[in-house]
């Protein structure tokens, strides 16, 4: 069953994330503004992009996968920004490490669940 992705808890936690790498990125050195800054802010609105695809796609599982592949990436984008100090304080690099730890607990329980879902009716 397909429902609005705007109404999924995954969905929710995703558009906070994009909203707060914008609003960080905003505040980044002019040289972390535009290098990893642009990465930042083009990694979180491709996992919002990927909730949503996953939500409308028939092959879910295969959607998942590039989420949680997706979701990977970024913690990676985001443990280099720290490596980087683009991050104004600490506290920015562990709200922004947190937001994306749940996003990506929720798509792999989604994806699980999906595969459980694949095994029971396949």
């Amino acid at each position: 069953m397909k429902i609005q992705s705007n109404n999924f808890p995954i969905f929710k936690s995703a558009m906070g994330l994009t909203v707060y790498i914008e609003q960080i990125v905003r505040g980044f050195e002019k040289y972390h503004k535009y290098t990893i800054g642009i990465d930042l802010r083009e990694m979180s609105k491709k996992i919002l992009f990927l909730i949503n695809r996953a939500n409308l796609s028939d092959n879910r599982v295969e959607a998942l996968i590039r989420l949680r592949d997706s979701c990977e990436d970024m913690k990676i984008l985001i443990q280099l920004s720290k490596e980087l100090k683009a991050f104004r304080s600490f506290k920015q690099f562990e709200y922004s490490a947190m937001l994306l730890v749940g996003i990506c607990k929720q798509a792999q329980a989604w994806l699980n669940a999906q595969k459980n879902n694949a095994r029971v009716h396949g």
